[in-house]
């Protein structure tokens, strides 16, 4: 076996694709679709496999839209996290203890 340089990442497509399976049956049962959290995964290595069984990615930022768009090619959804001004006010005082 060929010395591996560190860090790398090692996925077993088989556990991947039998994953992928169970979520294409969630979605035929339910109607519902399925997107990849691109800031989780982002591995575009098997993206021509996950493409088969999800219908996009979702993305919080511009960088990660664009990955979805140009390497996953379908459904881009993009999500922000917001705060009101009193939430916000509250994050404040508990992280600044």
């Amino acid at each position: 076996m060929a010395k591996l340089s560190t860090p790398y990442y090692l996925i077993d497509e088989s556990k991947l694709l039998k994953n992928l399976q169970i979520i294409q049956q969630v979605r035929e049962a339910s109607g519902a679709k399925s997107v990849l959290a691109l800031k989780c995964f982002a591995t575009w290595g098997v993206f021509d496999l996950m493409r088969q069984y999800l219908d996009g990615t979702t993305s919080s930022s511009l960088f990660e839209a664009r990955l979805g768009h140009e390497k996953f090619g379908k459904e881009v959804h993009a999500y922000s996290v917001a705060f009101s001004e009193k939430k916000l006010k509250r994050l404040e005082n508990l992280l600044i203890r």
